[in-house]
Formats: C-alpha cells, structure tokens, sequence
C-alpha cells in the first residue's frame, strides 16, 4: 500500500502481484479500509467537527473532474455514501463489494495525495492504519 500512496504505481502493481489470494481478500482489505478511515477522519474531521455533506459533494466532484477516466471510474452516489456512512450522515449505497473497494481506493489515494506527506508523515498515516486494520481484523 505504501508504494501506491507514494504513487509508486509500478512497484505497487509488482507487490499486489505477490499477494496471495487470502492476504488480498482480508488483510488487503482491511488495511485499505482502516487506511480509507483514516484519511476521510483526517480531511473531513476537524477539531472534531464533521464536514457537511456538500463539502463531501465538492469533494467527490473534484475526484471526478481529475480527468475523464475517474468520472467513468467513480459514481458519485458509492463515493459520497462512503464518506458520509464514515461521519455518520447517511448509509452506504446499495453496490458489489469489488465496486465500493475500488471507490475506496481510488478515493483514498486522491486524499492521500492531497495531504502531500513527507515519508515520514506518510509512515505515520500507514501506522495509523496498520493499528486500525489490527482491530477491524482483531
């Protein structure tokens, strides 16, 4: 995961590779939705006030209009749920797994990319998640 957030695309494909089946299926997982918590927290959570659902809207808009690949890539309905589900303001929308898995990622590494760790910073966030994915798993 530390090499797609780095935007390391081709050593992270190269790592996803060697997963097995069982790691990506929970482990994988979990570490990228405990990661996704952590980030939406971070960017929409401040001094523990909650956005308000337009700001997770403009939000969602700005991933779409990225280029034209992410607006066929994100329904805004499955990316906006996730994020209000995590701040308590609403459910997820009924879609397959694969799909808000997806959204999850692709959402997670735009919030990432926005917050412009430093390495370190970034080692922090991953051990922030690391311990969150430990208690989803736990």
């Amino acid at each position: 995961m530390r090499a797609q957030l780095a935007g390391q695309r081709d050593e992270h494909l190269r790592l996803a590779k060697q997963l097995a089946r069982d790691e990506a299926n929970t482990e994988y997982a979990a570490l990228v939705a405990a990661a996704f918590i952590e980030a939406v927290e971070r960017r929409f959570i401040k001094d523990g006030i909650k956005s308000n659902e337009s700001e997770v809207v403009d939000f969602v808009a700005q991933v779409r209009e990225i280029d034209d690949e992410m607006s066929d890539i994100i329904d805004p309905r499955i990316a906006e749920s996730l994020i209000l589900h995590l701040l308590e303001k609403g459910t997820i929308v009924d879609a397959d797994k694969d799909k808000k898995f997806g959204h999850q990622i692709v959402l997670l590494a735009t919030l990432v990319g926005q917050e412009q760790f430093t390495d370190t910073e970034l080692n922090a966030f991953l051990a922030d998640a690391r311990s969150l994915a430990n208690q989803l798993l736990g």
